[in-house]
């Protein structure tokens, strides 16, 4: 039986499986049963079109590898990102106005929930929870951190969970207190801020998946097939599964499930006994570790405090216990991703990695997240240990500033913030670099993310001064972060990342060069087309 193509786009640039520059002797390609069945001109496409092949003309446009976001979170994102987007309020007065617009849309005894706050326009505000209080009319508030590591909320929030002071934690959690004990309305890191979340409305679940559904659909909009998803929490793994069970997924997800600090040998095992859970276009492949937190917050590890005293020890009971959980994974050959974003931090994880012996080492591909402030002499040890490091460029761009007025710099004082995000140092030892978002952290769109990795600014602020112009990347390097590199960092190489025969036919269309076109233009023109698992996920309209 001749088989014909389910999919055939031509007129389209190809991109080489180097990722260095575009096909001479190939302008269309065909996909049949989720695969890459052919590559030719046009004229060679003819032998497998059928009555229902659907053609795509690109129209000159470039086609790469399906663009995969190397770090994010879509469904504690999007569980996450309800209520009043704060992100643009520059000062308490904004915040004032804000929240009471809000709270007056509200219905009596509703929760007013926020997302995107900047702690830092609080600092001087002792009870955050009276503010807040007082602004929302006596409501329970719940406001979540622009970097989802802590989070303010009112009185009202704090007596319906039950805090009435402090507590302790086995991770660098916090609830911020007074000197008489009174709990200030400030929680920071996840154990503290689970407490609130955890009597909070909860969405009905046919709502909330259609919710998910609408925001993967404009992920794949966004030119996204993949995400690595740094988190397996609550039924994340069920809501994977109730989705797929509905109708095919516009992406396909690489999942870590969280190994919180200060887990217990029965909590390993747990984690361990995730690896291998799949359906169709997701799986769990591999565990998730926290060794510090931010330094907004002043929870990440640096060898030396930052300058407000803050950012002293790891989240961990301790960095042994940290370092016995990572081999327990590593000697049973499941990869390792640790978020350290301190220079202490990165440096003990990479430590780590470095006592397990080589060979034992090398079965798992292990990554290092963010990376935030790094010296000289560590710079080199990703690529000795063959340790993958996974970074961020929109983050440099923006929560730093060029002339390190902005709070991170302001903490880190001139020497660390000057040694920020230094991706182009890192990627020139010959490294796999992985770059993603940290959605909803930053946004999820992947023109962002290479026009920061490239220019080291926002799409649309020419005028602005890069932040860190010496650590740009490459047009390829960076294209490579979001499709080679991403691959290879979950051991799909052999299928995805590249416009190979017989590859998965994840696919992105750009309708500019990705290479060579004005970071400007490259930063907001539209996507012509996206391929997952070969069903087009989106097609332009004209």
């Amino acid at each position: 039986m001749t088989i014909t193509a389910d999919i055939i786009i031509h007129n389209s640039h190809i991109l080489r499986p180097d990722g260095l520059g575009w096909r001479e002797d190939v302008d269309a390609l065909a996909v049949a049963k989720g695969k890459i069945v052919a590559l030719g001109r046009d004229a060679d496409m003819m032998a497998w079109r059928g009555p229902a092949t659907e053609t795509i003309d690109l129209a000159g446009g470039f086609l790469t590898p399906g663009l995969v976001d190397g770090h994010a979170h879509p469904i504690q994102g999007h569980d996450l990102q309800i209520g009043v987007d704060l992100a643009e309020v520059r000062d308490v007065t904004q915040l004032r106005a804000a929240l009471a617009q809000e709270a007056a849309s509200l219905r009596p005894g509703d929760w007013l929930q926020g997302h995107g706050l900047d702690p830092a326009l609080l600092e001087g505000v002792g009870h955050p929870a009276d503010l807040l209080e007082v602004v929302s009319g006596g409501r329970p508030v719940f406001l979540m951190f622009f970097d989802y590591h802590g989070a303010m909320v009112s009185r009202a929030a704090l007596a319906k969970a039950g805090i009435a002071g402090p507590r302790s934690f086995a991770s660098g959690a916090q609830i911020l207190c007074d000197v008489d004990g009174l709990p200030t309305g400030t929680l920071l890191e996840t154990e503290a801020v689970e407490l609130i979340r955890s009597v909070l409305p909860r969405m009905d679940q046919a709502t909330r998946l259609a919710s998910m559904r609408r925001l993967f659909s404009s992920m794949a909009a966004a030119g996204l097939t993949g995400m690595h998803v740094m988190d397996a929490n609550g039924d994340s793994l069920d809501c994977l599964a109730a989705l797929e069970a509905q109708a095919p997924s516009p992406l396909r997800f690489h999942v870590l499930p969280w190994v919180n600090p200060g887990a217990t040998r029965d909590e390993l095992e747990a984690v361990l006994a995730l690896q291998g859970r799949a359906g169709r276009l997701w799986r769990v492949c591999g565990a998730k570790f926290f060794i510090d937190g931010t330094i907004d917050a002043g929870t990440a590890w640096l060898h030396e405090p930052d300058l407000h005293g803050g950012c002293t020890g790891p989240h961990w009971p301790s960095p042994e216990a940290y370092s016995k959980a990572v081999h327990f994974f590593g000697k049973r050959g499941v990869q390792t991703v640790t978020h350290a974003i301190g220079d202490k931090a990165v440096r003990h994880v990479l430590e780590t990695l470095a006592s397990l012996p080589q060979p034992i080492r090398a079965a798992a591909r292990h990554r290092v997240e963010h990376i935030e402030t790094l010296p000289d002499e560590d710079i080199g040890q990703f690529a000795a240990l063959d340790v993958l490091p996974s970074m961020q460029p929109s983050h440099a761009v923006r929560y730093a500033s060029a002339d390190q007025s902005d709070a991170w710099s302001q903490r880190l004082g001139p020497e660390r913030a000057a040694r920020g995000w230094r991706t182009a140092d890192i990627a020139a030892t010959g490294v796999r670099l992985v770059l993603g978002s940290d959605w909803p952290i930053a946004p999820y769109d992947p023109r962002e993310i290479l026009t920061c990795a490239v220019a080291r600014r926002l799409p649309g602020h020419a005028a602005s001064t890069a932040v860190g112009d010496a650590q740009v990347l490459s047009r390829a390097m960076a294209l490579a972060g979001l499709t080679r590199h991403a691959a290879y960092a979950v051991e799909e190489e052999t299928r995805l990342g590249a416009l190979t025969l017989g590859f998965d036919a994840d696919l992105t269309g750009f309708t500019v060069d990705p290479l060579r076109a004005d970071v400007d233009e490259l930063g907001m023109a539209p996507f012509g087309v996206t391929v997952c698992n070969g069903l087009v996920t989106h097609r332009r309209v004209n």
